[in-house]
């Protein structure tokens, strides 16, 4: 069950974000890395010159304090006092109520924060410019308190405009009344709009999802061969929702199944460049799908496809955030090839004998 990774492309990911921007760079690697594996992925984005990384939770966070002693790190939760005050100094945290103000106003050590503000998404954050006044001044008096950046989270997808401008135009009016040093409101739905700050805060883009308007490369591929290929007759009932086939009908099995990876947006897969459809939803380890003579037990079947097999209008309407983080249980195999979905992984060791070694590829 070939779960790969593409490094290369990640970078070249990197590479277009940036340039498109012409802004410094905020790696969201909360959930994991999106269910990548952090072991992987921020060692991978350090050596691309990401020095700043975000979580959602303080406790993923120190999972993975070894390999980011040597970089800036937010917390967007908000944190207690004790967990502030016995944080790295590396760290910053937000404020995202005046509760949260409060709490820290009387902290005996340094420490870096950021002013989340709700412009739409009314999730978290601070909501109105009177309560954003007196948080400034709560902090301001502690001179330990480092008021370092300001940011929000824009509630749209890349596709809309009106109510994206309006939260714009609310967000610049908070940068009025305090200079400072980070500010970061466009994340990955974003990017393609007008930006504001010096920093984009970018998580799922980074693997070549959710942003259609940037030349973005997807970077994970799901390969597998079927483990059952067999005839039905007409009528006949598959799977536990007994979908009645109207003929004579080719049906195979994969051996996936929504223990493994939620399948249940993706409607069809590739297999030499043509499409097979899946029937009805995935069990516990196994997937229907209507099969033909082109496939047999050999056949590598492209489940999660890179290389733009998905064409980026298809690719949008699916939730990959689902779909990646519900990859964390599937081995992965990280590579740097990109030019086609199934690498070579095996080779033969040259000797003349019924024996045959392999070996797999490295990096």
């Amino acid at each position: 069950m070939p779960l790969f990774i593409y490094e290369n492309l990640v970078e070249e990911n990197i590479k277009t974000i940036q340039n498109y921007t012409k802004r410094n760079l905020m790696a969201v690697v909360k959930s994991d890395a999106y269910g990548l594996s952090n072991n992987k992925m921020i060692p991978l984005l350090k050596r691309c010159g990401v020095d700043y990384f975000v979580f959602e939770k303080y406790q993923e966070y120190e999972k993975y304090q070894s390999l980011l002693k040597d970089v800036k790190v937010l917390i967007l939760e908000s944190c207690s006092l004790k967990t502030i005050t016995h944080a790295p100094n590396n760290l910053s945290f937000s404020i995202n109520s005046f509760y949260d103000a409060i709490i820290i106003k009387r902290i005996n050590k340094v420490v870096k924060v950021h002013l989340r503000i709700d412009t739409g998404m009314n999730r978290y954050g601070i909501r109105r410019l009177a309560e954003f006044k007196q948080i400034l001044y709560l902090l301001q008096r502690n001179r330990k308190i480092m008021i370092e950046g300001i940011y929000t989270h824009f509630a749209t997808d890349c596709f809309e405009s009106k109510y994206y401008e309006k939260q714009l135009k609310l967000f610049k009016k908070y940068l009025e009344f305090h200079n400072f040093a980070i500010v970061h409101a466009n994340a990955t739905k974003s990017l393609n709009k007008e930006l504001i700050g010096n920093y984009v805060r970018v998580g799922i883009a980074l693997y070549g999802y959710h942003q259609p308007f940037l030349p973005l490369k997807k970077t994970l591929s799901l390969t597998l061969k079927p483990t059952n290929i067999f005839k039905t007759t007409k009528k006949s009932k598959i799977g536990y929702q007994n979908i009645t086939v109207k003929k004579d009908t080719m049906i195979g099995v994969i051996p996936i199944g929504y223990n493994d990876v939620d399948l249940s947006q993706i409607k069809y897969f590739k297999y030499q460049k043509q499409k097979y459809d899946f029937i009805g939803k995935s069990c516990m380890n196994h997937t229907h799908f209507i099969a033909d003579d082109k496939i047999n037990y050999l056949s590598w079947l492209s489940i999660l496809p890179t290389n733009d097999i998905i064409n980026s209008s298809d690719e949008y309407k699916i939730n990959w955030y689902h779909i990646l983080t519900s990859l964390k249980n599937l081995p992965k195999n990280y590579l740097r090839r990109s030019n086609y979905d199934l690498p070579k992984v095996f080779k033969y060791n040259g000797q003349k004998s019924l024996r045959t070694k392999f070996r797999t590829r490295s990096n």
